[in-house]
């Protein structure tokens, strides 16, 4: 279920809500997780970027129940890339949001005694959990999003707060210790197309979802930007998926253009060859989106453009990590991702290029 797609968020709505809350009716409650845990379920947001951030709750279950119970990662296509490198589970089952026949099948199939969903807004993931088998579910109420319904256990979304205190408020609800930072495990491999290049510097131009463009920045000041960070070896590699190439290669000449060395870089096995070159680059400045998080997460000086999104509630979590924010009022309005409707248009135009300089030589500093 693409956070992005208005078609996928109508059918989730209005098959989702009355479905869901028509067969939570006859459901017995349970108020608290049965004596003998042998396997858990977790399921979260299909979106790449929240899934990184999962993995630091995924990390807390595993530290709390140890290797005697088995936890299974409910993922789908549209975030495997990220399941595939965070530590915690034991297996990973790829389901099908928008096959319900098949993904209930599956669900069951699993015979996990507690199912924890860590999305946010989906009614159908609440669907999945309510007929999946489990003894006792666990996940969220959102105003606004009918699902509660879904859970034995419930636990009030929020937007005020980081989308990884959300997540561990689940735990904690559960008096479950919390707070592992989010990590990525990557095993190291041949090298990539930069291997010699002594000077990285990483450009994540392109947001996705909904509305996507609300989320980037000019590109003239991208260009800026790398004409007062580049040095006489310094190679900028634009980051993107397969699909974004038809504006990557163009924003490369672009580059050429003014006098810059630039590589499109895409990755062929998931996240993890981006994920080695993250690890050893000067610095990265991205569009809030997953390949932010990633950098955050691995350690890389990271600066996050945030405009429509607030970094106290979408912000990069790592150790060398800085959110710009735009200036003015109106901006930093998201929170679960598609509420662009009567909200400001220009919160990144807001962002000027001093402003991302400066984050990035203090995101190197850190």
């Amino acid at each position: 279920m693409r956070r992005g797609s208005r078609k996928n968020r109508i059918l989730d709505y209005w098959v989702g809500v009355p479905l869901l809350n028509l067969l939570a009716t006859f459901r017995l409650r349970r108020k608290k997780l049965p004596e003998n845990i042998r396997r858990i379920g977790v399921m979260c947001s299909p979106a790449l970027g929240d899934t990184l951030l999962f993995s630091s709750v995924l990390r807390d279950l595993r530290a709390h129940f140890g290797y005697e119970v088995e936890i299974v990662h409910f993922c789908m296509k549209s975030n495997l890339a990220a399941a595939e490198i965070i530590p915690g589970a034991d297996r990973r089952v790829v389901i099908d949001l928008t096959d319900p026949a098949a993904t209930v099948k599956q669900m069951r199939a699993e015979h996990v005694d507690v199912l924890f969903d860590f999305s946010s807004w989906q009614r159908l993931t609440a669907f999945y959990s309510l007929m999946a088998g489990a003894k006792v579910t666990v996940g969220f109420t959102t105003a606004g999003q009918y699902r509660g319904r879904g859970y034995d256990l419930q636990v009030v979304h929020r937007a005020d707060r980081h989308e990884v205190e959300n997540f561990r408020a689940i735990l904690q609800s559960l008096d479950i210790p919390t707070g592992a930072p989010p990590q990525v495990v990557v095993a190291d491999g041949r090298p990539d197309q930069l291997s010699d290049t002594p000077d990285i510097v990483v450009f994540h131009l392109w947001a996705s979802g909904q509305q996507s463009w609300l989320r980037q920045w000019p590109e003239d000041r991208w260009i800026a930007v790398a004409q007062q960070l580049a040095g006489p070896e310094t190679v900028f590699a634009i980051t993107g998926a397969p699909s974004d190439m038809v504006r990557t290669e163009p924003f490369v000449q672009k580059m050429h253009a003014a006098g810059l060395q630039a590589v499109a870089f895409t990755g062929t096995d998931g996240f993890r060859s981006l994920t080695r070159l993250l690890k050893r680059v000067r610095v990265v400045v991205s569009v809030n989106t997953g390949v932010m998080h990633l950098a955050a997460i691995v350690g890389a000086p990271t600066v996050s453009i945030n405009g429509p999104n607030r970094n106290g509630r979408w912000g990069p979590v790592g150790p060398r990590a800085i959110g710009v924010e735009a200036p003015g009022e109106g901006c930093g309005y998201l929170h679960l991702g598609f509420n662009f409707d009567g909200q400001a248009t220009d919160c990144m135009e807001r962002i000027t290029v001093e402003m991302v300089v400066a984050a990035a030589h203090a995101a190197e500093a850190m």
